[in-house]
């Protein structure tokens, strides 16, 4: 493993950023002439500013340029987070099971805690966030497959020398939750389903943009959680109620607070999950949580452990939801308090969620009003689920349950010919 931080010294780099002070003046301006200024002034500072943040960009463009010799592979995957292995994994086990090489930059540094990769894997850590990217941006490859949206919108830009970008969805959902032109600029989009895949399909259409590739992939990740399944359907004196909501203004933890968290757990077993990102961006939210006193907090890498424990899933617009009602075959209640589609795919799309409502017998949106009979909804509903109606319907909103690693890595292999062919 080769850390690109070090390798760069990028403790030699430093820019200067000059401020400007101005002393008081002691004179009149009428407000004609003021507001004139004002406008001519603050037209002028903003366009400094983004000169002067274009040119820090292209600063570090430069820089990740000239290491070439590590930025050049056949098949490269792009993992920004350590929680995006578990989709990235069965896809590289099945790619070195059909003989072929890959190169992983990971936005972090893998230590012994992980999962041990073959050793026709490359492992390239990078650094995370802007300095991570200049370097993505001048990778070599034919071929790059990762999971983060929004190519050429943000930071993460196509490199002139990467033939085919892929994008692999890394949970059953749909594509009005993203934000705008999250896979507009993608060539191939590894789709988890038919519903994600008709909602690219209609903003294609809807925005009058280039088509792109859209594949039935499936859902890569749900095979690590399967291999790690334990006691699926163990039965204790008392249930435990799993409690994982997402983390910021749509979490449950910030529509109904957390002292329900005490109150159920005076009748069930509770298990309550932060989501990771809370750590960091909730931090004092985050805090209190680990304090509640009579339940388990889990904090491991993957919620396989939790799930494993657990009766039933208490969540909200988290993809854990999913996760839990198909892979174990368990009743989920969410707390519906509406979303916001200001700024998401969604307000293009318009409509409510195909997802949800197909769902909605297995997956329970509760409003956030009703919070005070979360035990009889508990109750209710560990026991009069139809566990047969679940299966119907997961067979229909996935592709290629069970098999889609190896699916993907098909698919990854017959671009990577077809672009190999074209050089």
């Amino acid at each position: 493993m080769r850390d690109y931080v070090t390798s760069l010294n990028c403790k030699k780099l430093a820019i200067v950023f000059l401020g400007l002070y101005a002393l008081p003046a002691f004179a009149y301006i009428d407000p004609g002439t003021g507001s004139a200024i004002f406008y001519v002034v603050s037209g002028i500072v903003v366009s400094i500013y983004f000169a002067l943040r274009s040119a820090y960009y292209r600063i570090f463009e430069y820089i990740f340029t000239i290491g070439k010799k590590d930025q050049q592979c056949e098949i490269a995957i792009h993992c920004e987070d350590p929680r995006y292995e578990t989709t990235f994994l069965p896809i590289i086990s099945n790619l070195i099971g059909m003989g072929m090489g890959v190169t992983l930059f990971t936005m972090y540094t893998r230590d012994e805690s992980f999962v041990k990769l073959p050793s026709e894997v490359t492992v390239i850590s990078i650094p995370p966030g802007m300095l991570g990217y200049a370097f993505v941006n001048n990778i070599r490859a034919i071929v790059l497959l990762t999971t983060t949206p929004q190519l050429d919108v943000m930071t993460f830009r196509r490199s002139k020398k990467v033939n085919h970008y892929v994008i692999v969805q890394h949970a059953l959902g749909e594509s009005r939750y993203v934000r705008p032109f999250a896979y507009d600029y993608y060539d191939t989009v590894f789709c988890c389903g038919p519903i994600a895949k008709a909602n690219i399909q209609k903003m294609e259409i809807l925005r009058n943009s280039k088509k792109k590739r859209l594949l039935n992939t499936g859902v890569p990740h749900y095979e690590v959680f399967m291999e790690s399944m334990q006691n699926k359907f163990h039965k204790d004196a008392r249930s435990t109620v799993l409690v994982a909501p997402s983390w910021g203004p749509l979490s449950m933890f910030e529509t109904i607070g957390i002292d329900f968290i005490s109150q159920i757990a005076e009748h069930f077993n509770v298990i309550v999950r932060p989501h990771p990102q809370m750590r960091i961006s909730q931090r004092d939210l985050y805090e209190k949580i680990c304090l509640i006193q009579g339940v388990e907090v889990n904090t491991s890498s993957t919620p396989i452990s939790a799930m494993n424990a657990a009766d039933i899933l208490l969540s909200d617009i988290s993809g854990i939801a999913q996760e839990f009602a198909f892979l174990y075959e368990k009743p989920v209640l969410i707390i519906n308090q509406g979303r916001n589609l200001g700024g998401l795919e969604g307000e293009l799309l318009g409509g409510g969620s195909e997802l949800l409502e197909i769902c909605k017998d297995f997956i329970v949106p509760i409003d956030p009003s009703e919070v005070s009979k979360l035990k009889e909804y508990l109750e209710y509903h560990l026991h009069s689920y139809n566990r047969s109606h679940m299966l119907e319907i997961r067979d229909s909103i996935f592709f290629n349950y069970g098999c889609a690693s190896k699916v993907a890595a098909e698919q990854l292999v017959e671009i990577y010919m077809n672009e190999r062919g074209q050089r």
